[in-house]
């Protein structure tokens, strides 16, 4: 039997108030966490997935846009830029930057850039970012050695298909949420 306290799977991936290139997020694992996290959809909970190598820790909190669904067969994966780290499963909005376009094992993995929205009276060095080529760019190889290191060290084929700014990233999102939504019918049909 499912068990599902939180039901993210029923947060949609953009706000109902559209604003430019802004997403739903749901954190899993915090910035500088020697371990990941993800989200255990049957249960509706964040479980420790496994333990990074002793040099290894996440740069920058990850997570994924709810209710999407990416062509590996998870929701849509979103690495977030902040000054400090948020913690696991906690739900902001995010303006998309870009994305990395990444295969995975032959499957594709794009993996979504973005910043916290601003906030009044507290800015932040990524305010400015509104599109992947305001990213600077020894940060934006950061998180690219990050995704291609922490895949290839899980034993994946991975091959970097290149960057995408922010129009591009947003095309995902709306194709993982009508892939989210196609499954979802199909699930239900199959159930009665």
């Amino acid at each position: 039997m499912a068990i599902n306290a939180t039901h993210f799977q029923d947060i949609p991936p953009v706000p109902k108030k559209k604003t430019r290139h802004v997403v739903h997020a749901i954190i899993e694992t915090a910035k500088n966490s020697p371990h990941k996290y993800a989200l255990a959809g049957k249960y509706g909970i964040i479980q420790l997935k496994e333990v990074l190598p002793d040099d290894m820790h996440w740069p920058y909190d990850y997570g994924f846009v709810p209710g999407t669904l990416a062509d590996d067969g998870d929701p849509l994966d979103l690495l977030v830029i902040t000054q400090n780290g948020l913690f696991s499963g906690c739900f902001l909005k995010v303006r998309v930057v870009g994305a990395i376009r990444e295969y995975k094992n032959g499957v594709r993995n794009d993996r979504l850039i973005g910043v916290p929205l601003p906030s009044d009276g507290a800015p932040q060095a990524y305010d400015a970012y509104k599109d992947i080529d305001d990213v600077p760019k020894p940060l934006l190889k950061e998180i690219k050695d990050f995704v291609k290191t922490y895949s290839q060290r899980q034993g994946n084929e991975v091959k970097l298909g290149g960057i995408m700014g922010a129009k591009a990233a947003m095309r995902s999102v709306e194709k993982t949420s009508r892939a989210f939504h196609r499954d979802r019918r199909h699930k239900k049909k199959a159930a009665r």
